[in-house]
């Protein structure tokens, strides 16, 4: 599979994710932002995501953007997994 239709595909099932917790979820919460913005991370590209990773870290401090580059992280493993278990 081409790496941006993977992307694409990861993309679409983290947006999925995020739509089901909505429900069940108080989203004026600072949880709930923190979960959204990690969301947002997580569907970026590779150097989209390096680059915003760098903003994060020059305006917050490494250790914010090496918890959020955590957490996407996460969240895009958790989403191929998804995809794997998806029939074609």
């Amino acid at each position: 599979m081409l790496p941006n239709r993977l992307n694409s595909r990861i993309a679409d099932v983290i947006s999925q994710t995020i739509a089901e917790e909505r429900s069940a979820t108080d989203t004026t919460s600072p949880a709930w932002r923190e979960r959204c913005e990690v969301a947002q991370v997580a569907m970026f590209t590779d150097s989209d995501r390096r680059i915003f990773l760098s903003s994060i870290a020059h305006r917050r401090g490494e250790a914010a953007a090496n918890a959020l580059e955590q957490s996407a992280d996460a969240l895009r493993t958790q989403a191929i997994f998804k995809l794997a278990r998806k029939p074609s």
